[in-house]
């Protein structure tokens, strides 16, 4: 640089490190109270969320089914706390786009409809796990903590998110476009006969207990077929959790962009804000955002597919107590899921009974997506028969 020239500053780069500043300077270690999606698990939120699944289990969307259940009224899937909040985990890091990689979540009661809660997400360090020389990568966890009316903890969620930066055109900075090579998947006939097939062989265990005596190590956990993703879908995932990003409109969209200008982008046509969720939604957006010529799913999302597999198979007596997973591939539009797993191990503990199951997604490449691991507590016939012969 020769004497007296200046240096011309990144606007974007400046951005990001500001922002990261702010964010270890003033979040790291808070306790922060995310915006809900909804406050309670009304039986019409309930149904807007299994459906946004996928899952039909009339234990979640019946009162006629649910009333004459053991419990007597409609649950909620252990994963709708999705729906109270997904923890704004885009918070604070403005120029870096999150990318899910994983969730451990834990639950320690049902969910009953009209339950009503408050959230906690709290943000840990971020950590720099390293990459291509010049690429600014952080990895961003926090814990979601849900308490019910009653000040009981329900469940709690660490989650976990890539930060990368984003170089508008032309995708992540220090990524290869892959756009050539990626084109939406065509099916033939033959496939999405199969994929008619599968899903009319969804199995439901339902009111029919599946007793722990009963399972024995490697059965299956038949899986469910999420796909071909298509943006109807999105829709009504986004409808599903109540997705307060998306369901700003117009004024009051602008003016939260203008707030937040870490959660926008500037779209190259009209040159206005728009939410970085429309990489879900939009080529233009996923291209622009993510570096992919088409849309894709959220990781949240694909967790409650693996859930919805597991409850399945549970029957209704089966508590979830933990699902962890972690994503390994991305789910684009066109693409097809098959969700399920195995039994890899039973034992006793502390008088409950319980099973670890082993989860998988694949795609009709036959492409692992997402890998995972579930604990659910089962009945038992040996307590069964203690419970009659003391009665």
């Amino acid at each position: 640089m020769r004497e007296g020239e200046s240096v011309k500053s990144d606007p974007q780069a400046d951005m990001v490190d500001r922002g990261l500043k702010k964010y270890r300077e003033r979040l790291v270690g808070a306790v922060l109270s995310p915006q809900l999606g909804n406050e309670s698990a009304t039986k019409d939120a309930i149904r807007h969320f299994a459906n946004g699944i996928g899952d039909q289990n009339p234990l979640w969307i019946s009162e006629e089914y649910a009333g004459t259940s053991i419990f007597g009224y409609i649950l909620a899937p252990p994963l709708f706390l999705n729906a109270v909040s997904e923890g704004q985990a885009i918070v604070g890091l403005p120029g870096l786009i999150a990318t899910f990689v994983g969730a451990d979540w834990e639950w320690k009661k049902r969910i009953r409809v009209n339950d009503s809660f408050t959230v906690t997400n709290e943000l840990f360090d971020l950590k720099e796990p390293g990459g291509e020389k010049g690429d600014c990568r952080f990895l961003q966890t926090g814990l979601l903590r849900y308490v019910n009316q009653g000040r009981e903890l329900v469940g709690t969620c660490q989650w976990s998110m890539m930060r990368s930066q984003a170089k508008l055109g032309g995708g992540r900075k220090g990524t290869k476009e892959k756009s050539p090579e990626i084109r939406t998947y065509r099916y033939s006939e033959e496939e999405l006969a199969a994929i008619y097939q599968g899903i009319e062989a969804e199995e439901l265990r339902g009111a029919k207990p599946r007793y722990w005596e009963d399972v024995e190590i490697e059965d299956p956990i038949k899986p469910v077929i999420k796909g071909p993703l298509s943006i109807s879908d999105m829709v009504a995932w986004a409808m599903g959790i109540g997705w307060h990003r998306i369901g700003l409109a117009h004024g009051p969209k602008l003016l939260e962009m203008r707030r937040n200008p870490g959660l926008s982008y500037q779209d190259p046509e009209t040159m206005a804000p728009e939410p970085i969720a429309n990489s879900h939604f939009l080529p233009a957006a996923a291209k622009i955002l993510m570096g992919s010529p088409l849309p894709m799913d959220l990781g949240f999302q694909r967790v409650c597919w693996l859930g919805h597999a597991v409850t399945n198979w549970m029957s209704d007596l089966g508590f979830l107590k933990t699902l962890s997973a972690r994503l390994k591939a991305f789910v684009r539009f066109g693409d097809t899921n098959w969700c399920g797993g195995r039994v890899s191990k039973k034992w006793t503990e502390k008088e409950e009974h319980l099973v670890q199951i082993e989860l998988s997604c694949s795609n009709q490449r036959g492409e692992v997506t997402t890998t995972g691991t579930a604990v659910v507590a089962l009945p038992s016939k040996a307590s069964e028969r203690y419970a009659s012969q003391s009665s």
